[in-house]
């Protein structure tokens, strides 16, 4: 089985290491959407500190497959006016 690494950037990074064997990239990317919401499960102002939180998964030769991003948007925010209709 391929083995897959979850780095943590969120205003810092934090490098896996050992990674988890998981039969492809489908099982790869539930595994990081599950670290991801316990992450923010543990400590929802993780998400808050930076406004967003990111999970770059690697394979094996640390080749990026694919990135999970969690992003928090300002209640502020406002469609801009005057788009295509």
């Amino acid at each position: 089985m391929p083995r897959y690494f979850f780095h943590l950037c969120d205003g810092t990074e934090e490098i896996d290491e050992q990674g988890h064997e998981l039969p492809d990239d489908d099982a790869a990317r539930l595994e990081a959407i599950r670290y991801g919401g316990g992450l923010i499960q543990d400590d929802p102002a993780l998400l808050l500190t930076d406004q967003n939180l990111r999970i770059n998964v690697t394979d094996e030769e640390r080749k990026l497959r694919f990135a999970i991003v969690m992003l928090a948007v300002d209640a502020g925010w406002q469609p801009q006016q005057g788009g295509p209709g």
